[in-house]
């Protein structure tokens, strides 16, 4: 039987050794290669990302933007140039498992109820250590948890199971993207985007699921070394996305006025842990990162009134087209 094509998206900023080794592992994949379409996108690097890789890898479609746009436009730059029945999306810092693209497509043709589905992800300087093996939110306290995370691969994980979504690496059936759309690149131009999508997928009433036999390996610091890398506090762009886009996702989310309140009550005082992270941190531009959290609560409050109008008017659309039907 003939294999669906796949669209392997990447975007990159700055690490073209790491986007080479990913490239290298997933020309490696045991599906055919002419059913495999790599796309990256470097989001302005000034490392030389374009010409490299454009050397080492003439096959590979490179889309050079010419200012930065964060990962969720570079994906949609990527997703719009793509003509797979199948995106892959996945970070520049990763490895593929030889089988991983195959068992993905394998899983997704058999189960068209799925809109999307990962791997399980390791940590590449610990290989057998899960990172994040799918995702749980709470939504009263706002804390998201990596499943099976800093635990070893004792074989616990073996059936496909449902996930709330997938950071870092995940495939998308296309028609997906033509039913919700794109990533939210405006309010979610880092962190929460997949959180966000994810959302729209479920309420379109497809599956998210994790498939145990896919792999892959995260070249992250591992949990003892950095608190703030795994916080994704330490750069100041980064602290401000991850406080805005906590405030932000929550507030779009929330089923109810008072889940609301009590998400950004908790968001606040998470934010604070972050604060003290920093403090105890040895970051020398730790000052700037909290003035970039500060800059982030006050851009969540101010953006937050207009996620909850866009919300209720949405469900009171949806209330009106139930009473015309």
């Amino acid at each position: 039987m003939d294999k669906p094509l796949v669209s392997v998206v990447i975007p990159t900023h700055n690490r073209k050794e790491k986007l080479a080794r990913l490239v290298r592992s997933i020309l490696k994949s045991d599906y055919p290669k002419d059913k495999l379409e790599i796309i990256i996108v470097d989001d302005a690097s000034t490392d030389g990302t374009y010409e490299y890789i454009k050397r080492l890898f003439p096959q590979v479609k490179v889309i050079r933007n010419s200012k930065e746009m964060l990962v969720s436009e570079s994906r949609n730059i990527g997703i719009r140039a793509s003509k797979g029945k199948y995106v892959f999306l996945i970070d520049d810092d990763n490895i593929v498992d030889k089988n991983t693209i195959k068992e993905l497509v394998e899983f997704m043709e058999a189960h068209p109820e799925v809109g999307v589905a990962g791997p399980i992800m390791y940590f590449l300087g610990d290989p057998t250590r899960i990172w994040c093996a799918g995702i749980k939110r709470n939504y009263w306290i706002t804390i998201t948890k990596l499943i099976g995370f800093n635990t070893r691969d004792n074989g616990q994980y073996k059936e496909p199971y449902e996930s709330e979504d997938f950071p870092n690496a995940f495939i998308v059936r296309r028609e997906v993207f033509e039913k919700v759309g794109l990533f939210n690149s405006r309010l979610f131009p880092i962190h929460y985007e997949e959180g966000d999508f994810c959302q729209r997928v479920k309420k379109a009433k497809y599956k998210i699921m994790v498939i145990p036999v896919a792999k892959v390996w995260h070249d992250i610091s591992l949990p003892e070394r950095s608190k703030a890398s795994g916080f994704h506090i330490k750069s100041p762009l980064r602290a401000y996305y991850a406080v805005r886009s906590r405030i932000l996702f929550h507030a779009l989310w929330s089923k109810n006025v008072v889940q609301r309140l009590v998400a950004f009550l908790a968001s606040l005082a998470i934010i604070a842990y972050y604060v003290v992270i920093t403090l105890k941190s040895t970051i020398a531009y730790k000052h700037e990162i909290l003035r970039s959290m500060f800059k982030g609560i006050i851009d969540g409050l101010r953006l937050m009134r207009e996620v909850i109008s866009f919300s209720r008017a949405l469900e009171q659309k949806k209330n009106e087209d139930l009473c015309l039907s």
